[in-house]
């Protein structure tokens, strides 16, 4: 079983999915880690060299290579259902969850974050906000093709865990 976790950056993928990989002891897998260690650079330092495109086509390699993973959370890049059929990829390969967040939470955890994130770097708060709002509105045909999805704010584990006990229930019969 594969479980896919997907939405903007900022929505809380890799958080949660290490808290539920931890609660089923499945494996995690960040994609943008798995890119950044087979690329020996940080997700900055790729789109300095090789711009977006060439990010992107390291993004679905990253996507291919991990198919034949059992019992793992995968924790994809805000972009990743919105390039190269990956989307449908991910929902051929397994199971998939958008963590749904509005605009000002985003932006606050955005704002917060230690994270350098190469696509809102230099934005100022007000034109982070519109950026965002923009931004979501043209990846949500992408986040919406995710065969689940949760609100994120005051998520517990339990939340999760709720949603996904069914389905990994039915995987494993």
């Amino acid at each position: 079983m594969r479980i896919f976790l997907v939405g903007y950056m900022g929505c809380g993928k890799s958080r949660w999915g290490k808290m539920i990989a931890d609660y089923y002891a499945y494996n995690f897998v960040d994609l943008d880690s798995l890119i950044e260690e087979r690329e020996n650079l940080s997700i900055p330092e790729i789109f300095a060299k090789f711009n977006e495109s060439g990010f992107r086509k390291r993004e679905n390699e990253a996507l291919y290579s991990i198919s034949d993973l059992e019992n793992t959370i995968i924790s994809t890049g805000g972009g990743a259902p919105c390039f190269n059929n990956n989307m449908e990829i991910m929902n051929s390969l397994g199971a998939t969850l958008y963590i749904e967040a509005s605009p000002e939470l985003l932006r606050e955890r955005i704002t917060e974050s230690k994270t350098e994130r190469p696509l809102v770097k230099n934005l100022s708060q007000d034109d982070l906000l519109e950026y965002i709002k923009r931004h979501l509105q043209n990846r949500l045909p992408f986040y919406h093709q995710a065969k689940h999805k949760i609100v994120s704010g005051n998520l517990e584990l339990s939340d999760f865990i709720k949603l996904l006990e069914p389905i990994i229930n039915t995987a494993n019969r």
